[in-house]
């Protein structure tokens, strides 16, 4: 995923240039897979930086909280980034441009990907989750575990009610 940007490297301000990105089942990092990332990216010559917006739509594998059932997380994402040029130093770690005028939009993604996804997926907003005492998929159907299982260790509260 990288994209040569020498272009507006040396171009006037507010020079700009995109790219429609059509990646299938991309890595990102070794935690992270997409099945597939679509959308377009433009880069603005701003003077000292260069401004990325893009828009992407990608999808991920993900687990219900609830029931615990693998899906298929769909994500949209906007971003905005300034750019550097080229890493005054290798422990920079702003995205930049690097000295061979290309542009590596992994790590953008990287990032993006993991705050546009919610701490609990669900498989459907009214998934009913797993039995907590067998473990039966409640959305598959019903156990036949006692409603009011007690937990021994508050039976001396219950007679306070």
């Amino acid at each position: 995923m990288r994209y040569n940007a020498s272009a507006l490297l040396k171009a006037p301000i507010g020079a700009q240039m995109d790219f429609a990105v059509e990646e299938i089942q991309c890595s990102l990092k070794d935690d992270l897979t997409v099945s597939f990332v679509r959308g377009k990216v433009r880069l603005t010559q701003t003077g000292r930086r260069i401004m990325a917006r893009g828009n992407f739509e990608t999808e991920i594998a993900a687990e219900c909280v609830r029931c615990l059932e693998p899906l298929s997380l769909p994500l949209h994402i906007h971003f905005e980034e300034l750019l550097t040029f080229f890493p005054a130093n290798p422990a920079d770690k702003t995205y930049h441009i690097g000295e061979d005028g290309y542009l590596n939009l992994k790590p953008i993604l990287h990032e993006q990907v993991l705050l546009a996804t919610p701490i609990q997926t669900l498989c459907r907003p009214d998934c009913r989750g797993l039995c907590s005492q067998c473990g039966q998929n409640l959305n598959e159907g019903t156990c036949h575990c006692s409603e009011s299982a007690d937990d021994p260790r508050l039976a001396a509260l219950k007679t306070l009610l």
